[in-house]
């Protein structure tokens, strides 16, 4: 019997017979999936009876430690990185505009590491990758490449077909899914650069515990940001709340109202890379608005997590000293040419 079947059909059994997957269940199951040991009928079967079932904390667990195997680890040695797990498949409604925040917060001293692809299922939106390369900079790029950018400039982007082709390999099956699967979860937590601080965005209340309970075994330090679009933005005119991966931590609240940006505006944007890396550049330039003041808030969140700063208000001082000096435009520049 295909060593794979045994798993399908712990999770694909009826309502009385189907289980979780243990972690070390988890993790072979994930790792035949990766290796080509299973056919794609039963990878799809798979993923939807993982679907219809729902996740485990172990299962994501055990999943994401797999999948990290047939990654190719960056060699950092960069203290307080910050690895943002952003939704692959992008946003569709609204502004992305965590790139731009990690770069102001790169150029303030806090190193971040993003990762992404293209067109992944199921919003198949603009992400990190589409805007980047909009603004300039090569995301094709050896992980060696990326290391070298984050230890000289605090700040790199990892491309999925370049640093875990297995996982890239998945995309024509995902897109003949078209649901959601776990696979959108692993993406999130993964974590490829294994920094010591894992920032990620999960939009669905119902999914929130099970994904902090995963990360806190997952990285030595994590939080949990409810943004829009299942992303990490901390919008002005609404309180954002991130929660620890430590069950001991205290949550955050970020009211920009108390931190002078309180004013709301429209983030709402066409997934046109042209379209949203010109709004970039209007940031970058330090123009006033929504965007501003949404790029000032989350990259002074992501200061405090990396513990740069004291305060959620100092952070967001800094953040906006950055943009007042052309700091951040001075970074972009930097990083459209380090390749």
């Amino acid at each position: 019997m295909n060593a794979f079947i045994p798993f399908l059909q712990a999770v694909g059994r009826g309502e009385k017979l189907k289980r979780d997957l243990t972690v070390d269940e988890a993790r072979e199951a994930m790792r035949l999936l990766l290796s080509g040991q299973a056919t794609p009928a039963q990878i799809g079967a798979f993923l939807i009876a993982q679907r219809v079932k729902g996740e485990s904390a172990d299962e994501v667990v055990g999943f994401t430690e797999a999948a990290r195997t047939f990654c190719q680890q960056l060699s950092l040695s960069v203290p307080g990185l910050i690895d943002l797990g952003l939704p692959y498949d992008g946003k569709t409604r609204t502004l992305q505009l965590a790139p731009i925040a990690a770069l102001v917060a790169a150029a303030a001293g806090q190193p971040v590491v993003l990762h992404g692809n293209r067109r992944i299922p199921t919003k198949c939106g603009l992400g990190p990758a589409d805007l980047l390369e909009a603004l300039g900079i090569p995301v094709d790029l050896p992980p060696a490449v990326v290391a070298r950018q984050v230890a000289e400039l605090g700040i790199g982007f990892l491309y999925v077909p370049r640093f875990c082709p297995a996982w890239h390999a998945l995309t024509p099956l995902r897109h003949q899914l078209g649901l959601r699967t776990v696979l959108n979860t692993v993406e999130k937590l993964w974590n490829p650069s294994r920094a010591p601080i894992l920032v990620a965005g999960f939009f669905h209340k119902g999914y929130l515990q099970r994904m902090r309970q995963a990360m806190g075994r997952l990285v030595t330090q994590g939080w949990i940001v409810q943004g829009a679009e299942g992303s990490i933005e901390s919008v002005p005119g609404r309180v954002t709340h991130l929660l620890p991966a430590d069950p001991q931590a205290e949550p955050l609240v970020v009211d920009p109202q108390a931190l002078g940006l309180g004013e709301e505006g429209s983030m709402e944007a066409p997934p046109q890379p042209g379209v949203q890396a010109a709004v970039a550049r209007q940031v970058l330039d330090n123009q006033p608005g929504p965007a501003r003041d949404t790029v000032i808030l989350t990259a002074g969140v992501l200061l405090f997590l990396g513990r740069r700063v004291s305060s959620l208000e100092e952070g967001v001082s800094l953040a906006r000293a950055v943009l007042d000096s052309g700091t951040a435009r001075q970074w972009l520049a930097r990083w459209q040419t380090l390749t």
